[in-house]
């Protein structure tokens, strides 16, 4: 029987602006199994971000309880959730985030500091097909090679979960479909949970669970039996 490894529980976050209440999360229920490549889907709005960024301890929740890997993220304090980060959680953002005056190779490096466990920089710039440009900076890279030196930093701290933030949005057609395919291969080849955050509906038929999200809470959440190849998505 599978492991589940995120479980939300009533989740709630919510910001106060004067005297208003926004509830970004709104009673958030759903699970996701070990090792999944899941996809939460919603409209820009829906709390697509906010829930990333709660599931990746950068904001802690207001009402409700949050499971990853048996740990209620709830309970967690501050010194905690930052240790949580640097050790369990890879990141891939839209915009890549890399630090522009250092190497691929150093980019990822500087990830790997942070974890006893992680794997060797070099190889996993090989197996995201970057071993020729382990020494470019990110401005001589395209956007589809920063974003797979995004990925391999990710991973290269070998990571418990890989959270993505729409990480196809800045990227064209057939750079989109080759990054996604390798976040599934990681999923796969790892065994690590992949939770892809994304608008775009049509990446939902590749992911093994879909998570549909709408005004901060769940309204459905479905298990693909037959995940599509990334070759056969459209959009």
């Amino acid at each position: 029987m599978a492991k589940r490894f995120v479980s939300a529980r009533g989740v709630f976050k919510t910001y106060v602006t004067g005297n208003q209440k926004v509830n970004a999360l709104n009673g958030l229920d759903f699970e996701i199994d070990e090792g999944e490549f899941a996809v939460i889907l919603g409209q820009s709005g829906a709390g697509k971000t906010t829930l990333l960024n709660v599931m990746g301890g950068m904001d802690s929740i207001t009402a409700g309880n949050l499971y990853v890997d048996g740990v209620n993220l709830r309970n967690l304090s501050a010194r905690q959730l930052t240790e949580y980060r640097r050790r369990d959680v890879g990141f891939v953002f839209q915009f890549y985030n890399l630090m522009p005056n250092l190497s691929a190779l150093e980019n990822v490096e500087l990830a790997t500091e942070l974890s006893a466990k992680a794997f060797r920089p070099e190889s996993v710039l090989k197996s995201v097909g970057l071993g020729n440009r382990m020494q470019n900076f990110p401005g001589q890279l395209s956007g589809g090679e920063q974003q797979r030196v995004s990925i391999a930093r990710a991973i290269a701290k070998n990571p418990k979960i890989l959270l993505c933030d729409e990480p196809t949005g800045a990227l064209d057609y057939e750079t989109g479909k080759l990054v996604l395919s390798l976040l599934q291969k990681m999923s796969r080849r790892l065994g690590k949970t992949v939770i892809i955050v994304t608008h775009n509906a049509a990446i939902k038929d590749m992911a093994d669970r879909v998570v549909y999200i709408r005004n901060g809470a769940c309204i459905r959440s479905e298990r693909n039996p037959h995940p599509k190849d990334v070759r056969e998505l459209e959009w």
